[in-house]
């Protein structure tokens, strides 16, 4: 009994502990503020249904999965609605915008760049969490480094610094993935 979080109170402190965490994550595969909050809000509505069956020490484990898979789930969903509205309307706007070769590149291209930014940020976070946290928040979620920085509690020069550094070890170990990330 030790080990599970039992009634609203231990939700209040699952949720207190990971809603940052869970909204990051989903915000990362959809890069969409309003989406991610969607997701998080119906992870944690999913986690308070099953949460008797969940131990505190999987909790964090189950929330991210749940949320990467909601997130994946929600961008296949979109690739499905916006091909069947293609089929609908192939002599529209298809014709005279992009080819649906180009619709399928383009698709092609953010699967690629979502697996190398989970690679990238994967191994940041085994690297250092806290370096994880500021390019998360920074550069996933577009968050003000001085707003970041007051929360992480250190001087703005500090974060930059620390900024620099993670961007740097991140360029040093995974030049090939960040390189695909920002070509141009």
């Amino acid at each position: 009994m030790g080990t599970e979080f039992m009634g609203r109170p231990g939700f209040e402190a699952v949720y207190d502990a990971y809603k940052d965490l869970v909204f990051q994550t989903a915000y990362l595969y959809l890069k969409d503020w309003y989406a991610a909050e969607d997701i998080m809000q119906e992870t944690f509505l999913r986690y308070y249904i099953y949460m008797e069956h969940t131990k505190v020490e999987n909790a964090r484990k189950w929330l991210l999965t749940a949320a990467k898979n909601m997130a994946l789930n929600h961008i296949r969903d979109i690739a499905r609605s916006t091909s069947l509205g293609m089929e609908e309307d192939e002599e529209g706007s298809l014709g005279s915008e992009e080819s649906s070769e180009d619709i399928f590149f383009a698709r092609l291209w953010r699967r690629e760049v979502i697996r190398s930014a989970d690679t990238i940020l994967g191994a940041l976070y085994r690297k250092s969490r806290r370096w994880f946290d500021a390019v998360t928040l920074v550069y996933c979620m577009g968050k003000p480094q001085k707003e970041v920085a007051a929360c992480m509690g250190m001087s703005l020069d500090s974060f930059q610094s620390m900024l620099y550094r993670a961007k740097n070890w991140i360029k040093k170990h995974y030049r090939e993935e960040y390189d695909h990330i920002y070509r141009t």
